[in-house]
C-alpha cells in the first residue's frame, strides 16, 4: 500500500469490480480514453485479470486516506525494464471526487513508486481531446507536453487531438 497525505494506492478488492465495471461503461468517462465501446462482463474480467498475469502492467485502486471507498484507479502499462519506461493513466470515477486534488495526489505517489520500486526513468501519457484540467494536473506533477498528435483519435463522432506528455526521472 502506498500512503500519501490525502490518498492511498493499493490493490483492487473484489468489492471494487462493480464500480470499475460501471466506470468503464460510462460514456463520458470512456471518452477520456478514446472511442466508446461497451465492455461486457467477460471482457471486463479478462481486463482485470490481465493485470495480475502481466508483469508489464500494474493497477492501483485510489482511495481516500482511511476510507475503503474506491475513488478511482491508476494504471501503469507497457512497463519496459530495458528502456525503464512505462505509460501512465489515472481516472477519478465519480464527478463529486474530481477537482479536489485526489488525482494529482495519486499521481505523485505513483511517480515515487515508479522511480523507487520499478527503477523507471521515464513515464509517458496521452490526453485525449480537450482536457485542460488533466493537462494542468499532469503538469503540476512535472509532466511536460512533448507534442500534439493532431486529430489522432475519433471520439464522440469527431476527430480530436491527442496531447502527449512525458516525465523523466529528476524532472519532477
Amino acid at each position: 500500500m502506498l500512503i500519501g497525505e490525502t490518498v492511498c494506492l493499493g490493490p483492487i478488492l473484489a468489492g471494487d469490480a462493480p464500480k470499475l465495471f460501471n466506470w468503464l461503461n460510462t460514456l463520458g468517462l470512456a471518452h477520456c480514453n478514446g472511442a466508446y465501446r461497451p465492455m461486457d462482463e467477460g471482457r471486463f474480467n479478462g481486463w482485470l485479470a490481465g493485470f495480475s498475469d502481466d508483469p508489464g502492467r500494474v493497477i492501483f485502486a485510489i482511495r481516500r486516506q482511511g476510507d475503503l471507498r474506491l475513488m478511482g484507479y491508476l494504471q501503469l502499462t507497457g512497463i519496459d525494464p530495458v528502456a525503464r519506461a512505462a505509460e501512465l493513466g489515472v481516472l477519478i470515477g465519480d464527478a463529486a471526487d474530481r477537482g479536489h486534488g485526489f488525482g494529482q495526489a495519486a499521481l505523485s505517489l505513483a511517480i515515487r513508486f515508479c522511480w523507487r520500486d520499478l527503477n523507471l526513468r521515464r513515464l509517458g501519457l496521452s490526453v485525449i481531446g480537450d482536457n485542460p484540467r488533466a493537462i494542468a494536473a499532469y503538469a503540476r506533477t512535472g509532466f511536460e507536453i512533448e507534442g500534439v498528435r493532431r486529430q489522432a483519435a475519433y471520439v464522440d463522432g469527431r476527430f480530436v487531438d491527442v496531447t502527449v506528455m512525458g516525465l523523466l526521472r529528476g524532472d519532477g
